[in-house]
């Protein structure tokens, strides 16, 4: 199983686009979660690629969750 995780700072209105070689788990977390109760993501899943639009500015986890062990991406993001 292969797990990716990036981090990216980020503006409010700011897209991430993340392309995988194969189906995979994408999720979009606030960094600030780790400090917070309510923690604030943004998930598809069973998807080879991603468009996440960040609601507010901040550091931002990119996490890639997938069962292949050669997995092949990119993360990218679109300014607002």
């Amino acid at each position: 199983m292969a797990l990716v995780k990036t981090s990216l700072k980020l503006f409010g209105g700011d897209t991430v686009v993340v392309r995988c070689s194969e189906r995979c788990h994408i999720h979009l977390r606030s960094a600030q979660a780790h400090r917070q109760a309510q923690v604030d993501i943004l998930s598809v899943q069973n998807r080879d690629n991603a468009w996440l639009t960040v609601p507010y500015t901040g550091i931002w986890d990119v996490l890639i969750d997938s069962h292949s062990p050669s997995l092949e991406h990119s993360v990218s993001y679109v300014a607002a």
